[in-house]
C-alpha cells in the first residue's frame, strides 16, 4: 500500500502540487553511456540488453517524488531474449525479402495484423518492471481491446490518405494512458481528435515553411550555377540544413502540444496531470542538441539526453487530492520482452 506525502505547495481547494527532482548528471550519465557503448562493441551488441537495464535503473532512480525514486525492475536475460527472437525475425525477413521479393508483403501484413498483440506486450513488459514507493505499475490493454485502435485507425489512416493521423495519434495515446494502473489504480484520458488535427496541421505547415524556401535555393544554386566549380556541396548543405532544421522544429512543436494535451488530459484516483512544455523552448533544446552532438561526433549526446529530460520534468508535475492511498496489485504475471525489441528493431514507436 502506497500513500503520496504532504510535503508540497498547497493549492485552493485542499490540493497540492508535487513537481519530480532529477537529481542526475550528464557527467554521471556520460560515464554509464561511454562503459555501455564499449561493451556493447564489444560483446557485438550482447551487451545492450544489460546497457539499457543499466539506462533505465539509473534515470529511474535519478527521478523523485516527494524523496522517493522510481525502480526498474526489467531482466536484461529478458531483454536478450526478446532481442535475439526479434534479431531473428529480421534476418529472416531481409533474406527472404532478397530471395523472393514478394514474401515482403506477407511480412507486413502478418505484422501490421499481430502490432496490437505488440503494443500490449511492450506496454505491459515496461509498467510491470516499473514501481514507486514499492508499488508495480501495470498496463491492463487486451487484444482485443486494442484492434480498433492498432487496425482499425490505421486502415481509415491509409483511406484518407494520411488526413487521418491526428485522430489516429489521439486515440493510440488516448488509450495507451488509460489502460496504465498504479498498483490497482486506474488511470483516465479522453483526447480530442480535433484538437491533434489543429497541432498536426500547424505543424506541416511550420515544415514547410522552412524546407520549401531552403530547397528553392538549393535548386536556384544548383541550377543557376551561382557557385564556382567544386563549391556544389554548398547547395547540398542548404538544402540538407533546412529540411532537418524543419523537421526538427515541427517534432518540437508536435511534441509539447501533444505532451500537454495529453497529460492534461490524464487523471487517477485523487491524482491529475499538468504540463507545460513550450514549443520554443523545447525547439531551441532540439536545434541546440544537434549542434552539439554533430559537432562532437556523438560524445555529446548524454548531455543532450539528461538536458531534454531535465526540461520535460521542470514542466511536469503532479496536482493531488488528500492523501490517495493506492493497493497493490496482488498478482501480476511476468511479460516477454519480444513485443517490445520487436517494436525497438522494426523501430516502431509503441509508447506514449
Amino acid at each position: 500500500m502506497s500513500t503520496v506525502a504532504a510535503a508540497a505547495p498547497a493549492l485552493a481547494g485542499g490540493e497540492r502540487e508535487v513537481r519530480p527532482e532529477f537529481t542526475g548528471s550528464a557527467r554521471e550519465y556520460f560515464r554509464i553511456w561511454i562503459v555501455n557503448l564499449f561493451f556493447t562493441l564489444v560483446t557485438l551488441g550482447i551487451y545492450s540488453a544489460w546497457a539499457k537495464v543499466r539506462k533505465k535503473r539509473y534515470f529511474y532512480g535519478s527521478t523523485r517524488f516527494e524523496g522517493d525514486s522510481f525502480d526498474y525492475f526489467g531482466s536484461p536475460k529478458a531483454i536478450l531474449k526478446g532481442r535475439v527472437i526479434a534479431f531473428v525475425v529480421f534476418v529472416v525477413y531481409a533474406f527472404a525479402g532478397e530471395l523472393y521479393p514478394d514474401s515482403r508483403y506477407v511480412f507486413w501484413i502478418v505484422a501490421f495484423l499481430l502490432l496490437p498483440w505488440l503494443v500490449m506486450r511492450a506496454m505491459a513488459f515496461n509498467a510491470r518492471n516499473s514501481a514507486f514507493r514499492g508499488l508495480r505499475f501495470d498496463f491492463a490493454g487486451k487484444t482485443r481491446d486494442a484492434l480498433p485502435v492498432f487496425i482499425g485507425m490505421p486502415l481509415l489512416v491509409v483511406l484518407t490518405g494520411g488526413i487521418a493521423l491526428p485522430w489516429f495519434m489521439a486515440r493510440q495515446k488516448s488509450f495507451v494512458a488509460s489502460h496504465h494502473r498504479f498498483g490497482t489504480s486506474r488511470f483516465a484520458c479522453d483526447l480530442s481528435g480535433g484538437k491533434f488535427f489543429g497541432i498536426y496541421f500547424r505543424a506541416g505547415l511550420i515544415l514547410f515553411a522552412i524546407t520549401v524556401p531552403a530547397g528553392a535555393l538549393a535548386v536556384y544554386l544548383t541550377t543557376k550555377q551561382v557557385l564556382p566549380p567544386g563549391w556544389e556541396w554548398i547547395a547540398v548543405a542548404v538544402g540538407s540544413i533546412g529540411f532537418y532544421a524543419g523537421y526538427a522544429v515541427s517534432l518540437a512543436y508536435t511534441q509539447a502540444r501533444t505532451a500537454n494535451m495529453m497529460w492534461n488530459g490524464a487523471e487517477g484516483p485523487g491524482v491529475r496531470f499538468r504540463s507545460s512544455l513550450s514549443a520554443m523552448k523545447l525547439t531551441k533544446i532540439y536545434l541546440g542538441n544537434i549542434v552539439a552532438i554533430v559537432a562532437t561526433a556523438g560524445l555529446l549526446i548524454p548531455w543532450a539526453v539528461v538536458r531534454t529530460l531535465r526540461y520535460r520534468l521542470d514542466n511536469f508535475a503532479l496536482v493531488v487530492e488528500g492523501n490517495p492511498v493506492h493497493e497493490a496489485n496482488p498478482a501480476l504475471p511476468a511479460v516477454g520482452a519480444t513485443g517490445q525489441e520487436l517494436g525497438d528493431i522494426f523501430n516502431l514507436d509503441l509508447g506514449l
